[in-house]
């Protein structure tokens, strides 16, 4: 009787032995792994950290260089004017005959074409910068000295335009050249542009060439020798004398 009771015990005292290893196994293995996986999410931590405490650094270095990139993106959209319209280039072609003594005698227009948009959006969706190109196509007479001239009004306008392409031949008999080109023009769209319609100022009235300089019909004075009276009348057939732009 006191050896199974014995015994008994003693087999109590190894199952509880081995559900006490098998329980230690258990949750030291557990705890190992989750340890692992906390050590593996400090040192990640740690790495960045140390990118931060880097960026923290050189914060007045990146705000900096935002600061000169956002200059240099003004700068470079200050050449661009806030937008071409009809009437705008028409002023364009008049001041260039007027300033430069050329003559141009057709011109055409194409429609102003997206070339570029930011990625970053305004308030409503659209993009912060657009800058389109539109042209204007026309044939030029000018001596040397002017087509010089209109080259450097060209460069040195305020807003953004260049020559794409031109053609030139020599007419002995007038001593100038006859030239077609083709002139773009560029403009920006963005908060810091916007458009001002030009000024038109009085134009001279002619048929033959819009963009030149003529003569006003004049009202012609006559007197009626009877009663001495002074009478005025229009002229209906006053003519139109071209003004002739030396070179």
């Amino acid at each position: 009787m006191k050896a199974n009771t014995r015994n008994i015990l003693i087999g109590s005292v190894v199952i509880a032995l081995l559900l006490v290893a098998a329980s230690y196994k258990f949750f030291y293995t557990v705890d190992v792994e989750k340890a692992d996986q906390l050590q593996s999410e400090i040192n990640t931590l740690e790495v960045r950290k140390n990118e931060l405490n880097e960026k923290v650094a050189n914060r007045t270095r990146y705000e900096s260089g935002i600061t000169d990139s956002e200059d240099i993106i003004k700068t470079v959209l200050s050449l661009y004017g806030p937008g071409n319209t009809p009437e705008k280039t028409i002023m364009l072609v008049v001041d260039m005959c007027q300033k430069l003594g050329v003559e141009i005698p057709t011109v055409s227009f194409s429609d102003n074409s997206l070339i570029y948009s930011s990625e970053t959006v305004n308030e409503n969706g659209e993009p912060e910068i657009k800058i389109f190109k539109s042209g204007m196509a026309m044939n030029l007479t000018a001596g040397y000295t002017q087509l010089k001239k209109f080259m450097d009004y060209i460069n040195t306008y305020p807003e953004r335009m260049n020559v794409e392409n031109f053609t030139a031949s020599y007419d002995a008999g007038t001593g100038k050249l006859s030239l077609s080109l083709n002139v773009n023009m560029y403009s920006v769209e963005d908060k810091d542009h916007e458009y001002v319609a030009p000024v038109v100022e009085d134009i001279e009235i002619g048929t033959s060439n819009i963009f030149r300089t003529f003569e006003k019909p004049v009202e012609k004075e006559t007197v009626e020798g009877a009663e001495g009276t002074e009478t005025t009348e229009n002229n209906e057939n006053t003519e139109i004398s071209e003004t002739t732009d030396a070179e």
